[in-house]
């Protein structure tokens, strides 16, 4: 009995020691932790609950080494919490979930191993590039960042974060299948112009990308962003532009009214500002006096190409035309620094000249030259007209000449034959020829009035077809008399 009831007490003092050394582990962790997922691809969510007391006083910041906090989730029920916490890896490989500290409480250890992808999310490679690759101070520089996945992923534009040293803007974007690493995927690109204010090593963290999947939000890390930017000579100005510029000029008009602001349009692609391209404008313009009634137009215009990082802007100089004349535009400088070459270059604005003339008397000029070129019409016409007229009525006399079917028909048409419009036939054949001679030249005709005159008086009484022909002959060969005058200057 005795050694029975000792081996009883060793058993109880036993229990009693376990007992205390797990209620001692037990309020050394104090926070009970829980995870969804033992293992998950980069880019999904992981969930980590965890149950105790005091809750809010957990400092959370030893997380932020490996995971992303995105959601913070509190609840209670009686003496006990439960916070749930929604977790994005950084990176991949085992991760261990570092000790969280709420008070005196503790959690346990714990891990999860994260993937590049698996059967639900795509691997995703990530790329960084700019353009060029080592950008001068001051000079524009397209920033690219690339995500390349199997095409199943919805992509939300991520945001550039600012910087002291540097000047952004954002491009456009674009998607396109390629192959990267061997494998062929779809790439998604984001673009950004950026201008780097300071020379020096340059180093840019880039927020989590989002992506959606069905309906489930995805987060990547980005990759970092660091280039170091060169120097440019401290000898250069402040306005110069990084890199050759591209020039369109407008073509000037020839002519332009006085007393009307002439526009004068070109445009410059390239790494000036508006503001750096007003001040060397300025310079040259300064003691310009037809140039300096109106201030210069500056105008920012879309880029000729979308994720180009170049500066489209539109110049409009106004000329004060007061005075008819010539005016002279004077050809303007706009200097660039070859990055190449380390040397400053100039692009050369071509001026031109414009006649400035007077709307009012260059109206009544043209008028006064189409009412010469009417009347010079109108002369030359009834000078055709004339020229012409009397072949009309040759021809009209010999149609009376040829229609005759007796002799007196025949001789009473013969004198009203003539080269103009004549009211009356002549009163004898005598008084006929004179008014004939006077308006043609006709071979025959002293010999054809004969042969009428015998007709008349029935010498031979027959023949009329002879006389007739002879007739037709005669007259059809009449031509227009060609009158010259002489003109005589006397001295004295």
């Amino acid at each position: 009995m005795v050694g029975r009831s000792s081996r009883i007490s060793l058993r109880c003092i036993r229990a009693t020691v376990c007992l205390l050394l797990l209620s001692t582990a037990v309020g050394a962790a104090g926070l009970k932790t829980q995870l969804d997922h033992p293992t998950l691809a980069l880019g999904d969510p992981l969930t980590l609950t965890l149950t105790g007391t005091a809750l809010e006083q957990i400092d959370l910041a030893p997380l932020a080494a490996d995971f992303e906090v995105r959601g913070r989730t509190q609840s209670r029920s009686g003496d006990e919490e439960t916070l749930v916490l929604t977790l994005y890896p950084l990176r991949t490989g085992r991760l261990d979930l570092p000790t969280l500290q709420a008070g005196a409480a503790r959690t346990r250890p714990a891990g999860v191993t994260v993937t590049a992808g698996s059967a639900d999310t795509p691997q995703v490679l990530f790329r960084v590039e700019s353009e060029p690759a080592l950008p001068l101070q001051r000079q524009p520089t397209r920033l690219t960042l690339e995500a390349c996945d199997d095409g199943s992923l919805d992509w939300k534009r991520p945001l550039l974060p600012l910087h002291a040293a540097l000047h952004q803007r954002p491009l456009g974007e674009e998607q396109m299948n390629l192959e990267r690493d061997g494998v062929r995927c779809t790439a998604h690109r984001w673009h950004w112009m950026i201008i780097p204010t300071q020379a020096g090593p340059l180093q840019l963290p880039l927020p989590m990308l989002e992506a959606g999947k069905f309906g489930r939000q995805l987060r990547f890390p980005a990759p970092a962003v660091a280039f170091t930017v060169a120097a440019v000579p401290a000898w250069l100005p402040l306005n110069v532009a990084i890199g050759q510029p591209r020039l369109t000029v407008e073509k000037l008009p020839e002519t332009w009214p006085v007393q009307r602001p002439l526009a004068w349009r070109f445009e410059v692609v390239g790494g000036y500002s508006e503001e750096g391209l007003k001040a060397l404008l300025a310079l040259q313009l300064h003691d310009r006096a037809s140039l300096n009634a109106y201030a210069a137009a500056l105008e920012t215009l879309p880029g000729e190409e979308r994720n180009s990082p170049l500066t489209r802007l539109r110049v409009t100089l106004y000329a004060n035309a007061r005075e008819t004349g010539p005016l002279v535009l004077p050809s303007l400088s706009l200097p660039w620094f070859d990055p190449v070459g380390g040397r400053l270059e100039s692009l050369t604005v071509a001026g031109g000249q414009v006649q400035i003339v007077n709307p009012a008397r260059e109206s009544l000029a043209r008028w006064l030259m189409l009412l010469f070129g009417v009347g010079l019409l109108a002369a030359a016409l009834a000078w055709a007209i004339h020229r012409l007229a009397w072949r009309w009525w040759k021809r009209r006399g010999l149609m009376a000449l040829a229609a005759a079917t007796d002799r007196e028909t025949l001789l009473r048409n013969v004198r009203g034959f003539s080269l103009r419009r004549q009211p009356h036939p002549a009163a004898t054949l005598g008084l006929w020829r004179d008014r004939l001679r006077a308006e043609a030249r006709c071979e025959g005709l002293d010999e054809l009035i004969a042969a009428l005159e015998r007709a008349r008086y029935g010498r031979p009484p027959g023949d009329f077809t002879a006389l007739q022909a002879r007739a037709l002959h005669v007259l059809g060969g009449c031509r227009r008399a060609r009158k010259f005058r002489l003109y005589v200057i006397r001295s004295g």
